[in-house]
């Protein structure tokens, strides 16, 4: 019984890993390579992909839910709406062939959002606030339990990164401790600014700079260059691994460790 058991396992193995980026129809391809680019260029994701930002969410309007005069009118006005949705529906279809132990990459239906998590760094950030992290939720449960409540939230209303605490989501989205207890708090008198990466024009196409607000009074400026240097390392780390323009492979290999 055993021996079948291990058969069935390897058998199931070889169905995640048998899939090769070449081998999808051309159609499936060419919506994920919008999608993945999308997601690198117009969000944040690049940034947890290839750096130690720890968590990144994309959210998008759920036109289903809103009244046709003005889902039509977000329609157009939302960049990149329909690729974003046509890419979720693909990565659904083809999500269990590119598995991964360093990243998990959800979708959470009912609020439209996507999720991408590096494990390493959520781990660490959490480990550097347990403190907070257990206060905040009244329990003691470690580094370890909270990741994998992070990862796999079992229930939506308790999603770390969506809904259960707004100084919590600010620090697994890697921006600072005293920044997501500032923000939440509205400590106006530290003088809440947008958080400037860079000067530099972003015209479309090129990679998104992370928004966030942070203290500007003098106060946190410790803090606040270590998200700077974590994050221009991170923008850095996207321009040298898309170098080639090929998002979709390029994400992939990148999420799953292997070459396609």
């Amino acid at each position: 019984m055993f021996k079948y058991f291990l058969l069935i396992l390897a058998l199931v193995r070889m169905t995640c890993y048998s899939l090769e980026i070449q081998d999808m129809p051309e159609k499936d391809r060419e919506k994920l390579e919008r999608f993945f680019k999308l997601l690198i260029t117009r969000t944040t994701l690049g940034y947890t992909l290839c750096g130690d930002k720890p968590c990144s969410i994309e959210s998008a309007p759920n036109l289903s839910k809103i009244p046709s005069r003005y889902a039509v009118n977000i329609f157009f006005k939302y960049h990149g709406y329909a690729t974003l949705v046509q890419g979720i529906e693909a990565w659904n279809r083809y999500a269990h062939h590119f598995p991964s132990t360093r990243f998990v990459f959800r979708y959470v239906q009912a609020y439209n959002t996507l999720v991408l998590i590096n494990k390493n760094a959520a781990r660490r950030v959490i480990e550097e606030n347990i403190d907070l992290f257990q206060k905040l939720t009244s329990s003691s449960k470690s580094a370890d339990e909270y990741l994998d409540e992070v990862c796999f939230p079992f229930d939506e209303t308790k999603d770390y990164l969506i809904k259960r605490n707004i100084t919590l989501l600010g620090i697994l989205l890697g921006y600072g401790r005293n920044n997501a207890m500032a923000f939440e708090h509205k400590c106006y008198f530290l003088n809440l600014k947008r958080f400037e990466l860079d000067n530099s024009y972003q015209p479309l196409g090129s990679i998104l700079n992370p928004g966030f607000v942070c203290i500007e009074n003098g106060t946190n400026t410790k803090e606040n260059e270590k998200i700077k240097i974590t994050l221009r390392q991170a923008k850095q780390n996207i321009k040298a691994t898309f170098r080639s323009n090929h998002y979709f492979e390029v994400a992939i290999t990148e999420f799953t460790g292997k070459n396609f």
